[in-house]
């Protein structure tokens, strides 16, 4: 059940042809990112940043200091933590360190450099000094501040709308070389699945704990064991290529191919077997 640490690095894209190239990771694309998801999964951030912002001392053992940073690694651990910010790429995770980070007089602290408190009211206005920013006894830094109220920008959230395509069933978009060849790759699975008379559904969708309820692995352990994927309709990289490993062996499916076909299914870091499933297996899941 837990994702293994090939999920979180095995995202590789090559041939690079067959993707589209990235755009220059931009701060206040990757807030909205971020502040969208939290959203959609109803998660204060604060819950996860804050459990970091500790201090140890060779007599005492750690206690919680708010003292409003922590460090990079933390940060990315947090964010991992909530189950549904994975896949921030790491031009864009640079692009938050670069932008919160902050000088730190006192050696001891220089490695906890990262403004959390900021991060977080600039997101969700929650942290631990919110008050004094609501009473006015304490002022955002100017440049947060500026951050703040452009993600609160009706034209901005627009026009983040239009280009975040997010929703439960969504592909995402590849290069015209990629999409010829992934097409390729489709009506071959089509043939595979119809010819061997097995379901896609069967294949993949019996890692799914939110749909099956028979599978030993859905034990106790379900409700604490945390996962890289929270919602239903998606399943982690290392089950998507053994529920497809009778079907690569079958049609000699490269590294490449099961990559691509991954990438195109990929959702919040996970695979969304759910579209796949609808796409090979259209008898069994009707487009609407």
């Amino acid at each position: 059940m837990m994702a293994s640490l090939v999920d979180r690095t095995a995202f590789h894209k090559t041939p690079a042809e067959w993707y589209k190239q990235e755009p220059r990771a931009d701060v206040l694309q990757v807030l909205a990112l971020v502040k969208s998801r939290l959203k959609r999964r109803q998660i204060i951030l604060l819950d996860f940043v804050s459990q970091f912002d500790s201090i140890r001392s060779p007599a005492t053992k750690a206690h919680r200091m708010h003292t409003g940073y922590i460090t990079h690694q933390n940060l990315r651990r947090a964010l991992d933590s909530t189950g549904c910010l994975r896949d921030v790429s790491e031009t864009g995770f640079a692009a938050l360190v670069d932008t919160f980070t902050e000088e730190r007089d006192q050696p001891e602290f220089r490695n906890e450099n990262f403004n959390y408190i900021a991060l977080c009211e600039v997101l969700q206005d929650v942290s631990h000094q919110s008050n004094s920013f609501r009473n006015g006894t304490m002022l955002l830094a100017e440049k947060y501040e500026i951050l703040r109220q452009q993600l609160l920008d009706t034209k901005f959230q627009e026009s983040f709308k239009q280009c975040l395509d997010d929703a439960p069933l969504a592909r995402q978009p590849l290069s015209e070389a990629g999409e010829i060849r992934f097409q390729s790759l489709k009506r071959a699975i089509m043939h595979t699945i119809y010819a061997d008379r097995v379901s896609a559904r069967e294949l993949l969708g019996d890692f799914d704990p939110y749909l099956n309820t028979s599978v030993s692995w859905m034990k106790k352990s379900t409700q604490r064991t945390p996962m890289i994927c929270l919602g239903s309709g998606c399943i982690s990289r290392s089950q998507f290529l053994r529920g497809m490993s009778r079907i690569a062996a079958r049609m000699f499916l490269t590294d490449d191919d099961l990559n691509l076909i991954f990438n195109k299914y990929k959702k919040n870091g996970a695979f969304n077997y759910l579209a796949f499933c609808q796409d090979v297996d259209p008898g069994i899941y009707p487009k609407p």
